[in-house]
């Protein structure tokens, strides 16, 4: 895999400084610059191919809530910060990973990777541009329809509506986890909601279509399916209560 080129946006030196330790440990990432100030980013983020953005959140003049609101193309965002009420904003924005300072290399590595895997991913789909313009098989009567046919790695895969666990939406692409696999398509959650059947499939998140039959668990704002935590969006909740039963 080509390595990964990321900047770091923090106003504080020290926290700059460890990051830069941090990422200069591992080999596939590679540091292209280092900012003080999310402003002075800006213009280098839009005339730059970046796939990993370390934004603090709380810096003077503008944000890191909204810087990332400003970009029109995103890269794969890790927060850092000290303030762990900002994690639900952080969700709502499709941020990858939120490390609360101060965090361990072992704990940032573990962000890294989860990162490295949605790039690698991307970059597959970016592949995958030329290979049908056309992503999804489109049907008539979805609730009669027991599968969808998804192009994917230059393969057709035939899935059946039973085996989705959830579908999480990851700015222009979505990941659709299964309880054998996890397919990467460049499609859209709306149109996604269209053709899947109503009877078991809803919109619980700006970022998540979910199964309601795979939930195990609703803790707080939580969704739990197997062991994965899916927030559930404030616009999206009562819906959602509603379809549960509760």
């Amino acid at each position: 895999m080509e390595r990964i080129n990321c900047i770091i946006i923090d106003d504080e030196f020290l926290a700059r400084k460890l990051l830069t330790d941090y990422i200069e440990k591992l080999p596939q990432i590679h540091l292209l610059k280092s900012f003080d100030n999310a402003l002075n980013a800006l213009d280098y983020v839009n005339r730059n191919v970046i796939d990993l953005i370390f934004c603090d959140i709380q810096m003077p003049d503008l944000t890191g809530i909204d810087f990332i609101k400003s970009l029109q193309q995103k890269p794969v965002i890790i927060f850092t910060t000290a303030y762990s009420e900002f994690a639900i904003q952080g969700y709502e924005l499709d941020v990858t990973e939120y490390l609360l300072k101060p965090f361990s290399l072992p704990r940032f590595i573990k962000a890294v990777n989860k990162a490295t895997e949605i790039i690698r991913l991307k970059r597959i789909a970016h592949k995958n541009l030329n290979f049908e313009n056309t992503s999804i098989e489109k049907v008539s009567n979805k609730e009669n329809k027991s599968f969808m046919l998804i192009k994917s790695d230059r393969k057709i895969h035939k899935v059946f509506y039973d085996s989705i666990l959830f579908i999480e939406g990851a700015l222009e692409y979505v990941n659709f986890f299964t309880k054998e696999k996890r397919i990467l398509g460049l499609y859209s959650l709306k149109e996604l909601e269209d053709l899947l059947p109503n009877s078991n499939f809803i919109r619980v998140h700006k970022s998540y279509i979910i199964a309601l039959k795979e939930i195990s668990e609703v803790d707080g704002n939580q969704i739990i399916i197997q062991e994965h935590k899916i927030p559930i969006g404030k616009s999206h909740k009562t819906e959602f209560l509603k379809r549960f039963g509760v």
